[in-house]
């Protein structure tokens, strides 16, 4: 470590630190939120889990920040972000839900961070949130099989033999006859529909709470667009006669009394929003037939408008923090010579 101390950060290290300061500020008001209004004590448990990792995590990129003079994100603050005392606006399985498919965000994520970096204070910062986050997993993961909460992926048969892909009629799917979906596509469309039913949820709370007409309208649109893309992967699989399709609409509570501030909502969104385009595009480029990657590719580019216009509202507000970025050096030069 000692041996480091004159090593500057890279810029993928500057990035993962400032995302990860950013999320995990958001994450801990809504935490706190989710902390103060759950009435189960096993899921209590989680949720307090998810805060301590939560403030640890801050903790460790503050000390990073102030060693190398580095200016701390505004982020979220519990005074101006959060109102723990607005009732209620999703249940108890709503919130467990969600702790649940944050840590699966948080492996990605930490998982991309820990592979991207090299000094060896950050390396052990993003280690350390793998092993947290794994643990966080594990529990909520957990808590929610004992409650009979958890919706299982799709079974398959175990094949009998290995077999080689024969004919190019495999990669087909436009027309004439179409082979059964295989595994890879199967996890695609199952776990994207899991993620878009409970982003819909989500956003339906949103909505419900938003205090302007043009944040309400975001999330409405956010909630129609979630519910087409888990209509389409529903139907896909009916096709395969897995008709399971998760739904977590029922877990959204009748609430106008806002407990997250606009500027936060919006944050959420379009983050929850920059993950899906990463799911979209691994299973463009993995899904083997054709009319199924277009499918994903479709619901792709129609996220990206999403998140784009999502990102002016918070620019509209000045609600879009700036992350750290490369010295303009032409706007530098045009500036020496005024």
């Amino acid at each position: 470590m000692n041996s480091e101390h004159n090593i500057r950060l890279t810029s993928a290290e500057i990035a993962q630190l400032w995302t990860g300061y950013m999320n995990n500020s958001m994450s801990k008001c809504v935490l706190k939120y989710f902390r103060e209004k759950t009435q189960d004590e096993e899921i209590r448990t989680v949720i307090n889990l998810a805060i301590s990792i939560a403030d640890k995590m801050l903790q460790n990129i503050t000390e990073i920040y102030v060693k190398e003079s580095h200016p701390i994100p505004v982020a979220f603050n519990e005074s101006e972000d959060v109102n723990i005392n607005a009732p209620a606006l999703y249940s108890d399985t709503f919130f467990l839900n969600f702790v649940h498919n944050m840590s699966r965000h948080g492996l990605t994520a930490y998982g991309a961070a820990l592979s991207g970096c090299v000094r060896s204070d950050v390396l052990e910062l993003f280690s350390s949130a793998v092993d947290l986050t794994r643990e966080l997993y594990f529990k909520s993961l957990n808590v929610s099989l004992e409650k009979g909460l958890y919706s299982r992926a799709a079974y398959i048969p175990i094949p009998e033999k290995v077999e080689f892909i024969e004919k190019q009629g495999y990669l087909t799917g436009w027309f004439g006859e179409r082979r059964p979906i295989n595994s890879l596509e199967i996890m695609h469309f199952y776990e994207n529909m899991q993620r878009n039913a409970l982003g819909k949820a989500l956003l339906l709370g949103f909505a419900e709470v938003a205090g302007s007409k043009e944040v309400q309208n975001y999330m409405v649109r956010g909630a129609n667009i979630a519910n087409k893309v888990v209509e389409i992967m529903a139907h896909i699989l009916a096709e395969e006669n897995i008709s399971e399709s998760p739904t977590y609409d029922s877990e959204v509570l009748k609430s106008t009394t806002p407990p997250f501030s606009e500027k936060l909502m919006m944050f959420q969104v379009t983050m929850l929003t920059g993950m899906s385009l990463g799911y979209y595009g691994t299973a463009v480029g993995t899904v083997a037939r054709r009319d199924l990657g277009a499918k994903f590719l479709r619901i792709f580019l129609e996220a990206v408008q999403y998140a784009e216009d999502g990102a002016n509202i918070m620019i509209e507000h000045g609600w879009m923090e700036k992350p750290p970025a490369s010295i303009d050096e032409i706007e530098i030069a045009k500036t020496k010579k005024k």
